[in-house]
């Protein structure tokens, strides 16, 4: 049952994409270039880490494929500004990646990765504060739920098999938060 769950986790992970693809090209959503490099960039390690210890579960494989599509629409269709902040966190991530390299280790370098890939997030999280329907609402919640489907697949309580769905999951609640509260918060003060 746990890997129908972790398949289950991939399917809705990647479909996720679909509806925030096509919002970023109907120009509704304006993905932060910044985020969407370093969540591509991290994900293809966390992907790799997990893969060498045996922990690879169906999110973080659709969340990889997904992130090196919608990084490529970014870089298109995303916001342009490199502010202060944005560096900061590209910055965090490429000292993510050089740690792992000087470490030499998968799990280090997977949590390492998955630190700087919440870090490289706090741009969309402003992004979206901001002005909530710069996101897309159907894509976060398919992420959100997809987080949900990869914990009920954990077979092993171990750092490698928990960390990656415990942040993806608090990435997705940020953004749940973000475009449901504030957004309605956002509606009410009107």
């Amino acid at each position: 049952m746990k890997q129908v769950f972790s398949v289950l986790a991939g399917l809705i992970a990647l479909a996720s994409i679909i509806p925030y693809a096509a919002a970023i090209l109907r120009r509704k959503t304006q993905p932060s270039k910044t985020t969407w490099i370093i969540w591509a960039t991290l994900d293809s390690i966390i992907l790799s880490g997990m893969w060498v210890r045996g922990a690879v579960n169906g999110q973080v494989l659709a969340a990889t494929i997904g992130g090196l599509l919608i990084a490529g629409l970014a870089l298109k269709f995303g916001t342009s500004a490199w502010k202060p902040l944005d560096i900061f966190c590209f910055s965090a991530a490429l000292f993510g990646i050089a740690l792992w390299q000087v470490f030499d280790s998968p799990e280090f370098g997977v949590v390492t990765s998955l630190f700087v890939m919440f870090v490289g997030s706090i741009p969309t999280f402003v992004s979206a504060w901001e002005n909530p329907a710069r996101e897309d609402k159907l894509a976060w919640t398919m992420t959100l739920v997809s987080s949900v489907f990869t914990f009920m697949s954990i077979s092993r309580w171990s750092l490698m098999d928990l960390a990656q769905p415990i942040v993806y999951a608090l990435i997705g609640i940020v953004m749940a938060y973000i475009l449901y509260v504030r957004a309605y918060a956002l509606k009410c003060a009107r």
